[in-house]
């Protein structure tokens, strides 16, 4: 099954297609200017103009080179930033670019800017705990659950009733990986037989910030 990503920008859940375009955009390094970055996001084809409208002046640059890719002024310093347009899975066009201290910063608010935060579906329920998440959805026996935050080895799992059916490695926060496993999976789910062991392992794959467990 194809992986399930989600826009950076609006939000919407999609799979990749041979009839779209979709955007990638990798942070490879920082110059640590205390702006968040995100280490991989996606845009969908529709939102994908607005990235572009940003970055289609920037000027890739060989590895080792002095000069920001954005405003092209030297800098003892530089992050990098690789953007690829894909189509289904297939990368079709890529580039590389050195970022300064400055344009890294603009760059980030641009991101942040134009992000859109995860909503819990309606069909889902959240039960506060200051330990594991736990999220349940209230048509069946699905639940996600998470492993506490400060778990040396973490997990988010998928269960059936008690049954775990899909698990995966989290990057970052727990119950933020949980909250957008569970809107990603809402997104394409139905109760008309849909296979929820094989639409999370989709969710898992096309998440970033996910990798299914050993």
């Amino acid at each position: 099954m194809c992986p399930i990503r989600r826009c950076h920008v609006c939000g919407s859940h999609f799979r990749p297609s041979p009839d779209r375009r979709h955007g990638r955009i990798r942070v490879r390094r920082t110059v640590g200017s205390g702006m968040r970055l995100p280490d991989t996001a996606f845009v969908c084809d529709g939102c994908r103009p607005e990235v572009v409208e940003l970055t289609r002046h920037w000027q890739p640059r060989e590895p080792g080179t002095d000069a920001c890719g954005f405003c092209d002024r030297p800098a003892d310093e530089t992050g990098v930033v690789a953007l690829a347009s894909i189509v289904d899975d297939r990368v079709v066009s890529q580039g590389t670019y050195p970022l300064c201290r400055g344009c890294e910063d603009v760059f980030a608010t641009f991101l942040g800017d134009l992000h859109a935060s995860v909503d819990l579906p309606a069909s889902w329920t959240h039960t506060p705990s200051a330990t594991a998440a736990v999220f349940d959805r209230t048509d069946d026996d699905l639940r996600v659950e998470t492993t506490p935050p400060t778990d040396s080895d973490p997990r988010l799992r998928l269960l059936a009733g008690s049954d775990p059916i899909v698990e995966a490695v989290p990057r970052g926060p727990p119950r933020e990986r949980a909250r957008e496993f569970v809107a990603a999976f809402e997104a394409f789910y139905t109760d008309d037989g849909d296979d929820p062991r094989t639409l999370g392992a989709a969710v898992v794959d096309g998440h970033p910030g996910l990798r299914a467990a050993p």
